[in-house]
């Protein structure tokens, strides 16, 4: 997809969501594929711990190809990550290989704690666009603290061998973002020495971002009601990305944590069809004028951050720069990764 046509495609995307369209022109731009369901820790933040055995799996290479064959005219990035820890799909690396070769940009979020210097090689060789790594903890307690199952020094080496590999083959893919959780407990403990001192080491060994994040609240059933009351804010997802899970089910945002929100299955279906069928219509309808009809959505506190003509702060900018800028690695380090919260 050229730069001209992906700036006329946002254009109509931007029209069909102000118009609050149910059928919406042009087909995703974005999606989150889900490499794995599973993962190798019990970070105190993330429910993956309390997912059913049968919530969980890998992504088969078969079902990923699929995807990108039908998506490789219209989406110009995927997301290789949503529930689980994507390094433990041995298939990774040929995805992201199937996905470059199909002219699409990949990035996926990893917790390193897998990412030998065996992988790190691969990952090299492979050439996805963006990895980011969720080290929160910057100090050994608080890190060990957050990421239950998990040895700060381990991860750590991890992160700066890739750092070193990518220097030594004189590389610029993957760009690499280190990110850290702004957590609500105060019990977490946290120094800003150390915190200052493995940032500096992180960008001397070359990482190209080092970066905070409000902590998620995720909108599950069991979660409490928000105080605040959801603004007039309507959620932009289902108008521009969809989320398929390892077994191909469909749901509408990453906040759908446990897919409660089935909107069709890619296994039986393709992107089209799912895109505008009965299901998706009726969410873009529900989200525009009856939210208290959507369990998970009325309780998303991404409904009620700033907006900027409508469109929510937190990840107009994020999205702009990964359509506008790409992962050209000079502008991205001036306008940033991070979400604006």
């Amino acid at each position: 997809m050229n730069r001209l046509n992906r700036f006329a495609r946002m254009g109509r995307i931007f029209a069909d969501y102000r118009r609050r369209r149910t059928e919406v022109a042009t087909l995703p731009i974005r999606l989150w594929v889900e490499s794995a369901s599973v993962c190798n820790l019990r970070c105190i933040m993330c429910p993956n711990k309390c997912m059913t055995p049968a919530e969980k799996g890998l992504m088969k290479l078969d079902l990923f190809k699929k995807i990108v064959d039908e998506a490789s005219l219209f989406t110009s990035d995927l997301y290789l990550h949503h529930r689980g820890e994507p390094f433990l799909n041995p298939a990774l690396f040929d995805m992201i290989e199937y996905a470059r070769a199909a002219g699409m940009k990949t990035r996926f979020h990893t917790n390193g704690t897998l990412m030998d210097e065996e992988r790190a090689k691969k990952l090299i060789v492979a050439q996805p666009d963006l990895v980011s790594f969720s080290v929160d903890g910057f100090e050994k307690q608080a890190y060990e603290q957050i990421r239950v199952g998990a040895t700060f020094e381990k991860t750590l080496d991890n992160i700066f061998g890739l750092l070193r590999l990518r220097r030594e083959a004189g590389v610029r893919k993957p760009y690499v973002v280190i990110e850290k959780i702004l957590f609500q407990d105060s019990d977490i403990p946290s120094d800003p020495v150390k915190v200052a001192e493995l940032t500096r080491r992180f960008e001397e060994a070359g990482a190209d971002e080092v970066i905070e994040k409000a902590e998620y609240l995720w909108a599950e059933e069991a979660a409490p009601e928000l105080d605040q009351p959801a603004g007039r804010m309507i959620c932009t997802f289902p108008w521009y990305a969809m989320v398929i899970c390892w077994d191909g089910t469909v749901t509408p945002c990453p906040q759908d944590f446990h897919a409660k929100m089935e909107l069709g299955n890619v296994t039986t279906q393709t992107i089209r069809e799912v895109w505008n069928s009965p299901a998706y219509r009726d969410l873009r309808r529900r989200l525009s004028s009856d939210l208290d009809s959507l369990a998970l959505c009325h309780k998303c506190d991404r409904l009620r951050r700033k907006t900027v003509g409508g469109v929510p702060v937190q990840y107009m900018f994020a999205f702009l720069t990964d359509q506008l800028v790409g992962y050209n690695r000079k502008l991205r380090r001036i306008i940033g990764t991070s979400e604006r919260n």
